[in-house]
């Protein structure tokens, strides 16, 4: 009875942490997981536990009608495939982008966008220091690696729609290079702060984009 014990205890105290945020007591292993079915389209999406809220695992495929807060992505040129089943794909793989706007239209009910601080909770639980996470531009070498690999969270990298620029005409870029992900978090008006990781940095970049920017969207839930 004794010797089961330390297991227990492992079991409690894991995906939470201390106050001093270390992460002595995160063991991802143990991390609750479960899947969540949206109502509204019939997609299933996986979550983890970290800390007090559900994060899911894929990014949001929910598609809310309007090019103004959703957009596709352009074909990718597969031989013999029309473009319909081409973006079929590439949303099952990496979802939609949204604008700041919509992808709060987007969340599905009982969850939401996570806040710049949600972002930065889960930063500092994988081993950024506070004063790094309060920080703009890159930062947290090697917690961009947790976040695509070790614990669950996955992210992808969806590239983003760069509404403003008329360079290209896409105005679609690094898609399968970089992930751009929103936080529901406006520090003034016309600007929202967003996360951005690329394939091969193990740093989290942290800035303000325009509101109407198309990005990847991922939801959690308070437990």
């Amino acid at each position: 009875m004794l010797l089961l014990l330390p297991a227990l205890f492992l079991a409690l105290t894991a995906c939470s942490s201390d106050d001093d945020n270390t992460i002595a007591t995160y063991d991802y292993s143990q991390c609750a997981r479960g899947t969540f079915t949206d109502e509204r389209d019939g997609n299933v999406y996986h979550y983890i536990t970290i800390g007090n809220l559900d994060w899911m695992t894929e990014n949001a495929r929910y598609d809310t009608g309007t090019d103004d807060t959703r957009s596709i992505y352009p074909t990718q040129g597969i031989p013999g495939d029309d473009n319909q089943t081409n973006n079929a794909r590439t949303i099952a793989q990496y979802g939609y982008l949204y604008s700041f706007e919509g992808a709060q239209q987007a969340a599905p009910e009982g969850w939401r966008v996570p806040t710049d601080d949600d972002w930065k909770a889960l930063e500092t639980a994988l081993g950024m220091s506070a004063t790094e996470a309060d920080a703009d531009d890159w930062r947290g070498n090697g917690v961009a690696t947790s976040l695509t690999d070790t614990t669950g969270v996955h992210l992808a990298l969806g590239g983003f729609q760069d509404v403003n620029s008329t360079f290209f005409a896409s105005k679609y870029y690094y898609m399968s290079a970089m992930g751009y992900y929103w936080t529901s978090t406006s520090p003034s008006d016309g600007l929202g702060y967003f996360r951005k990781i690329l394939y091969n940095d193990g740093r989290v970049y942290r800035h303000t984009t325009k509101t109407n920017n198309m990005l990847s969207v991922r939801f959690v839930r308070e437990r």
